[in-house]
């Protein structure tokens, strides 16, 4: 949910916008690569939960932080849960040794990027 469209046209303009796009380069690769659709990951880094709910509210359920105690606010907040159970977290950031434990509390906890953990 980067970037000041979202914030100007609405979240759910945004969505719209990023996901033709997707489907338009879906539409022009190659016929013998595998027909595997995109999956879109909103980073929902700096934004406030209830962009995180109208997000959700107009189809997005993947969403991806780069801070352990940020994804783990979020992932924990009540109106969150309440709001999108269907939601999957994804950590894309570098992920320290002392925070693996943090990330594995996640609710919703779907895949994490990156690096392996370090220091």
């Amino acid at each position: 949910i980067a970037g000041s469209m979202s914030a100007e046209l609405g979240v759910g303009f945004a969505l719209r916008a990023v996901n033709e796009r997707v489907q338009q380069a879906v539409a022009r690769r190659p016929r013998d690569l595998p027909a595997i659709q995109p999956r879109l990951v909103a980073v929902s880094k700096t934004k406030p939960a209830d962009m995180v709910i109208e997000a959700y509210g107009h189809g997005q359920r993947t969403f991806g932080e780069n801070y352990v105690q940020e994804l783990l606010e979020k992932a924990s907040n009540p109106k969150i849960l309440s709001s999108c159970p269907e939601i999957k977290w994804h950590f894309i950031g570098h992920l320290q040794k002392q925070n693996v434990n943090k990330l594995m509390a996640v609710p919703n906890l779907f895949i994490k990027h990156g690096l392996p953990p370090s220091g």
